[in-house]
């Protein structure tokens, strides 16, 4: 049976990219913030660095989606963690700014920079263990992909 999905990364590999320039897009307005607009101006900074870093990775691995040997619900597995992943984790950074609280998930940046009310958000903790989650397992479907891609193309010889 032959696993036709090349419509299917192309579509997927246009809304990797675009979302991804639109997380640094976000990222960068996020970073206009005033400090005095939030409890804890760290969660912004925070939020800034992770949309614009993650946001980059999306284009990264939007451009490498032809190449990986998945199948139609492993792709879309794939850009559905991705997606999830990146968002969560600028997003726990924007709420911990607002609610002025940080999880205990960061301890360095609680040492560093004391949230005015707090390590223990349930709501920041939630949003970081979403991000690690799913964005391992995107990860490990890419290498996965990646993977079996290689494999392809030794047995044809290329």
């Amino acid at each position: 049976m032959v696993d036709n999905t090349a419509d299917l990364k192309a579509t997927l590999r246009q809304w990797t990219i675009f979302l991804g320039v639109l997380q640094i897009t976000v990222g960068c307005m996020i970073g206009l913030t005033p400090p005095t607009a939030v409890q804890w101006y760290r969660g912004i900074v925070m939020a800034h660095i992770e949309f614009v870093m993650n946001g980059i990775m999306m284009i990264v691995l939007g451009l490498l989606v032809r190449e990986l040997a998945l199948r139609a619900p492993a792709l879309k597995l794939w850009f559905a963690t991705l997606q999830i992943g990146t968002w969560t984790n600028g997003g726990a950074g924007v709420a911990a700014a607002f609610i002025g609280t940080s999880s205990k998930l960061m301890p360095s940046i609680n040492e560093k920079f004391p949230p005015p009310h707090g390590d223990n958000s349930p709501i920041v903790t939630g949003l970081l263990m979403i991000c690690g989650i799913t964005v391992l397992v995107a990860l490990l479907l890419t290498l996965y992909g990646w993977a079996g891609s290689l494999r392809a193309r030794r047995a044809l010889g290329d």
